[in-house]
């Protein structure tokens, strides 16, 4: 029973590290291109603050269908740290073969319009491994 309940308890300790973010190094050094089964997967983002509220539109694009990559989490890298919010499947559309459009939303704290941002979407395929993929050098809205 105490070697079943070790096993357990390192399972989920693992598990726990998966989910951990990224950190500022991580996310900066994200590639502007990801090559997926063969293909080239680009991201393009829009961040527009609106009041105290802050957006974050990201379109995955890849020259054909059938990658199967979805956007998880969306982080914006700002002078002053790092913006993050979750992005979940309510957030995200097809935008035509290949494409997906996710957004991020939250408030906008650490975050300024006209401010020169990098974005970084953090992708799953349906193997479950993860991607970082970034936007570099987006103006913030």
């Amino acid at each position: 029973m105490k070697r079943l309940f070790a096993v357990l308890l390192a399972l989920l300790a693992g598990c726990g590290s998966l989910d951990a973010p990224p950190t500022t190094g991580e996310l900066l050094d994200a590639p502007t291109s990801l090559n997926v089964t063969g293909q080239v997967v680009r991201a393009t983002a829009a961040p527009v603050i609106s009041g105290s509220l802050f957006n974050v539109r990201v379109r995955v694009q890849t020259p054909r269908a059938a990658v199967g990559l979805r956007v998880t989490d969306v982080y914006v890298v700002t002078g002053s740290g790092v913006w993050s919010a979750g992005v979940g499947a309510a957030d995200q559309r097809a935008c035509g073969a290949g494409c997906t459009v996710a957004v991020g939303r939250g408030t906008a704290n650490g975050v300024a319009a006209g401010e020169g941002v990098q974005v970084v979407a953090r992708l799953v395929d349906a193997q479950g491994r993860r991607f970082l993929l970034r936007d570099d050098q987006v103006r913030v809205k």
